[in-house]
């Protein structure tokens, strides 16, 4: 699979369920930074951020779960200056593209509807997680995204959010260092990782022939 064929998959999935929508679909779209965790960076948030921006496409079954699918792209770097507990990892800095496409349930812990023309603010926090893909310098790995975020609706059909998104991947020479040569019963937890935390912004299309219900106007 080649990169053009991730983002033909993503397109043909975005176009299913714009078939299925009826005042249901959000579009819309992320910006923020993104990051890398693994061997050189085992646990700090906004390690070396990078921009990152996206596109979202949200089906809502109702006001608490809907299904997301998104396209992301950025980059993700790092620097090792060297230390007795990784001998062999190569010295330096390091940089990677990162196109990212997954699709995921997401969860509200309250109600939103955007929907509505009353200029009264509905939030709610939010989980998500699902599967997903990502090409990175070159390579393919499998993913599994997960996260949390607020989301902030004042109406007529807008909503905000701030979010923190995890990647753990299936691959662990993100930073050209395989830690597995070292520890070969480590399979699984030495993978690398990539995050971000950014802002989303998305509009409730007003799509197929159901009206607005009088209630929320």
């Amino acid at each position: 699979m080649t990169h053009k064929h991730l983002i033909l998959s993503v397109i043909l999935s975005l176009g299913a369920v714009m078939l299925m929508a009826q005042n249901r679909l959000d579009i819309g779209f992320v910006g923020g930074a993104s990051y890398y965790n693994g061997e050189f960076n085992e646990n700090m948030p906004l390690y070396k951020p990078s921009p990152l921006v996206g596109a979202i496409l949200r089906y809502n079954f109702n006001d608490y779960y809907s299904f997301r699918t998104s396209l992301n792209i950025g980059n993700v770097k790092g620097e090792f200056s060297g230390t007795p507990l990784l001998p062999e990892a190569p010295r330096g800095n390091f940089k990677k593209s990162l196109l990212s496409a997954e699709v995921m349930i997401e969860f509200n812990f309250l109600p939103i509807q955007p929907v509505n023309q009353r200029n009264v603010l509905h939030f709610a926090p939010y989980i998500n997680a699902g599967g997903g893909i990502a090409f990175v310098n070159g390579t393919f790995t499998p993913t599994v995204p997960f996260g949390a975020g607020l989301k902030l609706s004042p109406g007529h059909r807008h909503t905000f959010a701030v979010e923190w998104m995890f990647h753990k991947t299936f691959t662990d020479l993100i930073d050209d260092y395989e830690a597995t040569r070292h520890s070969p019963h480590a399979v699984l937890h030495n993978n690398d990782w990539f995050s971000y935390i950014g802002l989303v912004y998305t509009y409730r299309l007003p799509v197929g022939g159901r009206s607005t219900c009088p209630v929320y106007k």
